[in-house]
């Protein structure tokens, strides 16, 4: 049962880390094709048609079983692929001392380098750290923190049956890559609006002007909420693993005393 929950915890990084990201910036790109409308097969000289909200029901209802399997395998691959693409430029960011301001953090995001707190936990854990970092450091040398939380995360994994710092480390991973690619949807969505005013003039086609204009406005929305919830998911990463590596090791010493 151990065995298998393990396995469970390692699968669920790459569904909420990867896949889902993926799924969710194919989304993105969906909404931008919609409310490209009649500018999509003009800008690719009706190589691609139109997509409304109609077309996909309609394109699952016309397709048998084995066609169906054929486009979710290669479709698992594209979600797959962006989910990693999303988790390399999220992963781009520089710490920031201090307190991080929101028209910080938006600006830092929509120039695709999304700011992370300097310190890796709340600064009030810092009297926790020193007990485990000593306890886990050679003596005369103490180990900095990048060296230590692998070791924290291994001891944890391999002593405590139930922690947060999985369940943390899926939250921001997954917050970031959402602020990524929401970030990607508000520059698609400028570059949308300014393609449909040059179409507009030249051949007197226009895009979804509502729906175009409502996509930067709503992934500004959306950068804003996501970067500072993968902010307070981070934080809280980090909290996780040092509270939990101080509770184990009170609890085993003050077991061993009695």
């Amino acid at each position: 049962m151990d065995e298998l929950l393990a396995k469970l915890t390692n699968l669920s990084y790459d569904f909420f880390g990867i896949l889902l990201p993926g799924i969710i910036f194919n989304i993105f790109l969906l909404l931008i094709w919609i409310a490209l409308d009649s500018l999509v097969p003009v800008w690719t000289n009706n190589s691609i048609s139109k997509f409304t909200i109609q077309t996909l029901p309609h394109l699952v209802d016309t397709l048998s079983l084995e066609g169906r399997v054929f486009i979710v395998i290669p479709l698992i691959f594209l979600w797959y692929f962006f989910g990693h693409l999303l988790n390399w430029v999220g992963r781009s960011g520089s710490p920031i001392a201090g307190k991080i301001s929101d028209r910080c953090r938006v600006y830092q995001s929509l120039k695709f380098h999304i700011p992370k707190p300097e310190s890796s936990f709340d600064p009030k854990l810092e009297p926790l750290f020193k007990v485990i970092q000593k306890e886990f450091s050679p003596k005369g040398i103490m180990l900095a923190w990048s060296s230590l939380f692998p070791v924290f995360r291994i001891y944890l994994a391999q002593n405590l049956s139930h922690s947060l710092v999985t369940t943390y480390q899926n939250k921001y991973t997954l917050h970031r890559s959402i602020t990524t690619a929401s970030t990607l949807l508000f520059w698609f969505s400028l570059l949308g609006i300014l393609g449909g005013i040059v179409t507009m003039y030249f051949y007197c086609i226009q895009p979804h002007w509502p729906f175009l204009i409502a996509l930067p406005i709503g992934s500004l929305i959306l950068v804003w909420g996501f970067s500072g919830s993968y902010l307070y998911n981070w934080t809280l990463f980090g909290n996780s693993i040092v509270t939990e590596t101080y509770s184990l090791l009170h609890a085993s010493k003050k077991c061993s005393i009695l």
